[in-house]
């Protein structure tokens, strides 16, 4: 069996695009997770501070935060490559490997550590409060997505969502719409 040269040896330009597709897309994953964190996670914290009759948590949200620290190091593998056309292989002891160490080590760690010690904080914080799990809220192939209450008349089978999941139900010929998120009714606001 023939053994093929590396891609940068064989086709530079190829190796380039390569390179260059892996840095965009690095960009592309690294804003999705922080548009994830800033959707999934953090209201979490804000709901809680503001007392809200509805919390959503969704755990895998959490994992995202090792994507943010291993974006720099991609990047500059990436553009090093499309740049230099040769392979990111950075000598021991320079500053580069330090750095491309310290990147996976840090993502290890957010991963391993951080992510599952944030959702323990949330959880106990949550629990802490009283709220209680809610399985009627889920939404239909939410997985991952968990809700909880502190108040047992809001824990009910919704026959459809608004806004940001609050939960509607039809009573009669009306349809009723709790606002889970602990923000004052728009209706209270004008009246100030």
């Amino acid at each position: 069996m023939t053994q093929h040269a590396e891609l940068h040896l064989r086709s530079p330009l190829l190796f380039r695009f390569v390179a260059l597709g892996i840095g965009l897309g690095m960009v592309a994953v690294c804003s999705l997770a922080l548009y994830a964190i800033w959707v999934d996670v953090l209201p979490v914290f804000g709901r809680l501070y503001r007392g809200a009759p509805v919390v959503e948590t969704s755990f895998g949200a959490f994992f995202l935060i090792g994507v943010i620290s291993l974006t720099p190091i991609v990047i500059a593998a990436a553009m090093t490559g499309f740049f230099t056309g040769r392979k990111f292989d950075p000598p021991r002891a320079s500053w580069l490997a330090r750095f491309q160490l310290r990147s996976f080590q840090v993502t290890l760690m957010a991963i391993c550590i951080a992510a599952p010690v944030m959702i323990a904080v949330s959880t106990a914080t949550l629990l802490i409060k009283d709220y209680r799990p809610c399985t009627k809220l889920r939404i239909s192939g939410s997985r991952g997505h968990m809700f909880w209450v502190n108040d047992d008349r809001v824990c009910f089978t919704p026959d459809a969502y608004i806004n940001d999941h609050w939960p509607c139900k039809t009573v009669g010929d009306r349809t009723v719409c709790v606002q889970v998120d602990g923000h004052a009714p728009l209706g209270s606001q004008a009246a100030r």
